[in-house]
């Protein structure tokens, strides 16, 4: 394993994405037909939610905080790409940027993620999502 360092800022920006990764998670529970206690009345996940969803399933727990630590660097690149009034449609970080940043990256079945690699460019899909969804 590799030694890194992480800054407090860095921590707090895994907080925040573990809880997006968790509540996307607990949404797909509330909706699996394999979950006798499942909400019947829920429509099931769609997209990117389910393929998360999914990956989540096949690799665990553990493998998803990992990748929650991976995107956690490049989730506060994409922050510092926005502009001050673009930061203002995503307040609370923790609770709108955070869940619209997860929402738009594309999952595999084993957990790898796919997402625009220029920070600007998640900027715009993260806040095209935002705005879609608001």
């Amino acid at each position: 394993m590799t030694e890194r360092t992480f800054t407090h800022l860095h921590m707090e920006a895994v907080a925040c994405l573990w809880e997006a990764f968790v509540d996307a998670n607990q949404r797909g529970w509330k909706r699996d037909p394999e979950n006798e206690r499942r909400d019947a009345k829920l429509e099931p996940l769609t997209d990117n939610a389910a393929s998360l969803y999914e990956a989540w399933r096949n690799v665990g727990t553990v493998e998803m905080r990992h990748m929650a630590i991976h995107l956690a660097d490049f989730m506060l690149k994409t922050w510092d790409a926005l502009t001050e009034d673009e930061q203002e449609e995503l307040v609370p970080y923790d609770w709108e940027f955070a869940p619209a940043f997860l929402a738009v990256i594309e999952w595999d079945s084993q957990g790898s993620a796919t997402h625009p690699s220029e920070p600007r460019e998640m900027a715009d899909a993260v806040l095209a999502f935002q705005r879609r969804n608001k």
